[in-house]
């Protein structure tokens, strides 16, 4: 082997370099595109092409970057940074490969723009080009600036007066441009975010969105202008990715409280929204603020798509998808109203273990206590939990407190026992292991085909927001299980 090495490389070394200018390199892109890059952002994904000398002698190549060093692009050829390579060696029918990032200017701009530049190659006179396209977008920038042992960095985004002194206050986020965090963005107690429709928060990294005790959101998106919280990579690949950023938590507070979220997409987070008591205060009784969920998708979570722990939820035209544990998990006490909702979990990177639906009285708080809490005034209608596996359904109840509880008009995918009439006082309204009929569940389409058992089956019960359905359109009489009405 180390002969054969040695010849090789006798070789290379006494090939030809041709001067033919009519030898013409094989590149196999022409244009390097940039998906949507924010401003100011470090470098961008990385792209490759492939440079290769169709020739059966060696060229020497010299390649630069047209824009030179203001370029707002970055190359590497073959291992080596820069903006101008002289006398590349390219051996016949080898090839070399070119590196190109992008990192690109604010320049106080709401709408998106276009940066171009090229890399040129000259071989023997002969001259080609590949053309870098970025496309553009200014956005709000938010960096955290402090630190408290046990918890990620984070920035105060309402809370804050110009002095950095704590106050009372309302921010309004509006749809001029992009937000974008970087750590932690914490609505402080007393203080209130709310989000115009139409935004789009995007998160770095292990980031995340959280409303600390006492604070407040309000995220009202509509039907045509939906709100969207979503990581930072905005390249194709990363457009079902999930796990790219934190989480939204949201903590306890007073009834007059109202945490909204209304037309909502939350994916690809590792959780999609987590509402809990402070965990530092295990004795915290269920949170007199209540989560309202209304029209709200949250989908490709590497964890759980809605969790709560002591927490009061209203969930209307919910959509749960794809989690990589559960998709609902509703720990220790709680107050919840679920009507016209759908949990579908096809999570498909690995085997998943867990049920799309779990509910349970008990916790473990910090100190590995187990806690038993109340479930009081709490009613499930019109739902379809559904998904992959034999049993996507699960409640479990310590004994020492029975759950004040009732499921009702819910088509479940379980394999277990769902007779208690504690629990399901209408056995005449409990679907189980009926076609949930969606209509295109590997292009995770959750809509309903006529062939759906869930058509028809679900009851009236003036609970707001359910009038319309996820997609705004008006349900009929009688109505359909799940987020969506069957249209045909």
């Amino acid at each position: 082997m180390l002969i054969g090495g040695l010849v090789l490389t006798a070789c290379r070394k006494d090939e030809k370099f041709s001067d033919d200018p009519g030898i013409t390199l094989d590149l196999s892109a022409d244009t390097v595109l940039f998906d949507t890059v924010f401003t100011t952002v470090p470098f961008s994904v990385t792209k490759r092409f492939v440079v290769r000398n169709p020739s059966s002698n060696a060229v020497r190549v010299d390649i630069a970057l047209e824009g030179g060093a203001p370029s707002p692009y970055r190359i590497n050829v073959d291992g080596a940074s820069g903006t101008t390579f002289e006398d590349i060696e390219i051996y016949g029918g080898d090839s070399i490969f070119v590196f190109v990032e992008a990192s690109l200017d604010q320049n106080n701009s709401s709408n998106p723009f276009i940066i171009e530049d090229h890399i040129l190659f000259n071989t023997n006179g002969n001259q080609q080009e590949v053309l870098l396209v970025a496309w553009g977008q200014d956005a709000h920038f938010f960096y955290p600036d402090r630190a408290i042992q046990g918890f990620p960095r984070f920035s105060i985004i309402a809370g804050l007066d110009d002095n950095g002194q704590s106050t009372c206050e309302t921010v309004l986020w509006t749809n001029d441009k992009p937000y974008v965090i970087y750590g932690y963005a914490v609505v402080d107690s007393c203080s209130t975010l709310q989000i115009d429709a139409g935004v789009r928060v995007h998160f770095h990294g292990g980031g995340g969105l959280w409303v600390y005790r006492w604070g407040q959101i309000k995220a009202l998106g509509t039907v045509d202008q939906p709100i969207t919280f979503q990581g930072d990579r905005l390249e194709p690949f990363y457009a079902e990715l999930p796990g790219q950023w934190d989480r939204i938590w949201i903590n306890e507070g007073p009834a007059a409280n109202e945490n909204r979220f209304e037309n909502c997409v939350v994916k690809n987070s590792l959780i999609g929204i987590q509402c809990e008591t402070f965990p530092l205060y295990p004795e915290e009784p269920t949170s007199a603020t209540k989560l309202v969920l209304d029209k709200v998708k949250i989908r490709n979570c590497s964890a759980v798509g809605l969790l709560s722990r002591n927490y009061r939820i209203q969930a209307t035209n919910l959509l749960v998808g794809d989690c990589a544990q559960y998709g609902v998990a509703l720990t220790g006490g709680g107050e919840y109203l679920f009507d016209q909702f759908t949990l579908a979990n096809y999570w498909d990177y690995e085997i998943r273990q867990t049920p799309a639906f779990y509910m349970t009285n008990a916790f473990r708080d910090i100190t590995n206590t187990i806690q038993v809490r109340q479930i009081v005034n709490s009613d499930f209608y019109n739902g379809i939990i559904h998904g992959a596996n034999a049993n996507e359904f699960l409640i479990e109840f310590n004994d020492l407190d029975t759950p004040d509880l009732n499921f009702r008009y819910m088509m479940l995918r379980t394999d277990v026992s769902t007779t208690d009439p504690s629990f399901f006082p209408d056995q005449t309204t409990i679907y189980r292991n009926r076609s949930a009929g969606f209509v295109d569940v590997p292009g995770r389409d959750f809509h309903l085909t006529s062939s759906s058992f869930g058509v028809d089956q679900a009851v009236d019960l003036g609970t707001n927001g359910t009038f319309f359905d996820l997609d705004g359109v008006q349900r009929s009489n009688p109505r359909d299980l799940g987020c969506y009405e069957f249209r045909p």
